[in-house]
Protein backbone atom coordinates (compact mmCIF):
# COMPACT_ATOMS: atom_id res chain seq x y z
CA UNK A 1 0.00 0.00 0.00
CA UNK A 2 2.76 2.09 0.34
CA UNK A 3 4.33 1.59 -2.25
CA UNK A 4 1.17 3.18 -4.34
CA UNK A 5 0.56 6.18 -2.06
CA UNK A 6 4.56 7.13 -3.14
CA UNK A 7 4.16 6.47 -6.88
CA UNK A 8 0.57 8.52 -6.50
CA UNK A 9 3.03 11.16 -4.82
CA UNK A 10 5.48 10.96 -7.41
CA UNK A 11 3.09 11.32 -10.61
CA UNK A 12 1.36 14.44 -8.79
CA UNK A 13 4.74 16.26 -8.50
CA UNK A 14 5.52 15.51 -11.49
CA UNK A 15 2.48 16.43 -13.45
CA UNK A 16 2.33 19.57 -11.74
CA UNK A 17 6.01 20.41 -12.80
CA UNK A 18 5.81 19.47 -16.10
CA UNK A 19 2.42 21.78 -16.30
CA UNK A 20 4.02 24.93 -14.71
CA UNK A 21 6.81 24.09 -17.62
CA UNK A 22 4.16 24.55 -20.09
CA UNK A 23 2.76 27.49 -18.69
CA UNK A 24 5.67 29.53 -18.39
CA UNK A 25 6.72 28.44 -22.07
CA UNK A 26 3.28 29.84 -23.29
CA UNK A 27 4.30 32.76 -21.24
CA UNK A 28 7.67 33.55 -22.08
CA UNK A 29 8.97 31.24 -24.40
CA UNK A 30 9.55 31.78 -28.27
CA UNK A 31 6.16 33.35 -29.58
CA UNK A 32 7.43 34.02 -33.51
CA UNK A 33 4.65 31.74 -34.20
CA UNK A 34 1.60 32.97 -32.57
CA UNK A 35 2.70 36.34 -34.09
CA UNK A 36 2.65 35.02 -37.36
CA UNK A 37 -0.78 33.79 -36.36
CA UNK A 38 -1.65 36.83 -35.26
CA UNK A 39 -0.73 39.10 -38.20
CA UNK A 40 -3.21 36.81 -40.51
CA UNK A 41 -5.74 37.19 -37.74
CA UNK A 42 -5.50 41.01 -37.62
CA UNK A 43 -5.09 41.43 -41.53
CA UNK A 44 -6.24 38.06 -43.08
CA UNK A 45 -6.45 40.40 -46.74
CA UNK A 46 -3.59 40.85 -49.46
CA UNK A 47 -3.32 44.29 -49.36
CA UNK A 48 -2.99 44.90 -45.68
CA UNK A 49 0.16 45.33 -43.43
CA UNK A 50 0.17 45.05 -39.84
CA UNK A 51 2.66 45.97 -37.38
CA UNK A 52 2.72 44.93 -34.13
CA UNK A 53 2.28 47.85 -31.43
CA UNK A 54 1.89 45.86 -28.40
CA UNK A 55 1.53 41.97 -26.28
CA UNK A 56 0.29 40.91 -23.13
CA UNK A 57 0.83 37.21 -22.81
CA UNK A 58 0.02 35.01 -20.47
CA UNK A 59 0.11 31.44 -19.90
CA UNK A 60 -3.45 30.08 -21.26
CA UNK A 61 -3.19 32.70 -24.04
CA UNK A 62 -2.07 35.82 -25.85
CA UNK A 63 -2.95 39.01 -26.96
CA UNK A 64 -1.59 41.38 -30.23
CA UNK A 65 -2.02 45.03 -30.62
CA UNK A 66 -1.73 45.57 -34.37
CA UNK A 67 -1.61 49.17 -36.26
CA UNK A 68 -3.20 47.67 -39.61
CA UNK A 69 -2.97 49.69 -43.02
CA UNK A 70 -5.85 48.62 -45.71
CA UNK A 71 -6.35 50.11 -48.91
CA UNK A 72 -9.98 50.80 -49.41
CA UNK A 73 -11.75 52.25 -52.12
CA UNK A 74 -8.28 53.69 -53.17
CA UNK A 75 -7.64 55.08 -49.94
CA UNK A 76 -5.55 54.08 -47.53
CA UNK A 77 -6.68 53.31 -43.88
CA UNK A 78 -5.38 53.02 -40.73
CA UNK A 79 -7.71 51.36 -37.50
CA UNK A 80 -6.30 49.52 -34.24
CA UNK A 81 -7.07 45.70 -34.25
CA UNK A 82 -7.05 43.30 -30.96
CA UNK A 83 -6.07 39.89 -31.44
CA UNK A 84 -6.60 37.48 -28.61
CA UNK A 85 -4.91 33.70 -29.50
CA UNK A 86 -5.07 30.35 -27.30
CA UNK A 87 -3.18 27.02 -27.81
CA UNK A 88 -5.88 24.07 -28.90
CA UNK A 89 -5.64 21.96 -26.10
CA UNK A 90 -4.74 25.22 -23.73
CA UNK A 91 -0.87 24.26 -22.82
CA UNK A 92 -0.10 22.82 -26.08
CA UNK A 93 -0.96 22.40 -29.86
CA UNK A 94 -0.96 24.83 -32.83
CA UNK A 95 -2.39 28.52 -31.88
CA UNK A 96 -5.65 29.53 -32.78
CA UNK A 97 -5.80 33.35 -33.23
CA UNK A 98 -9.10 35.73 -33.98
CA UNK A 99 -9.77 39.33 -33.97
CA UNK A 100 -11.32 40.61 -31.07
CA UNK A 101 -12.18 44.16 -31.87
CA UNK A 102 -12.13 46.15 -34.91
CA UNK A 103 -13.06 49.50 -35.30
CA UNK A 104 -17.12 49.85 -35.65
CA UNK A 105 -17.73 46.37 -34.76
Amino acid sequence: MMQGRTLLRVAVVVSCVALTALGYRNSNGDNTDAIAFATRAACGEADCSASLEQQARGSFGHEYGFRVERTVSGKKRQEQVIVACEREMVFVGEWKCAAKSRPGS
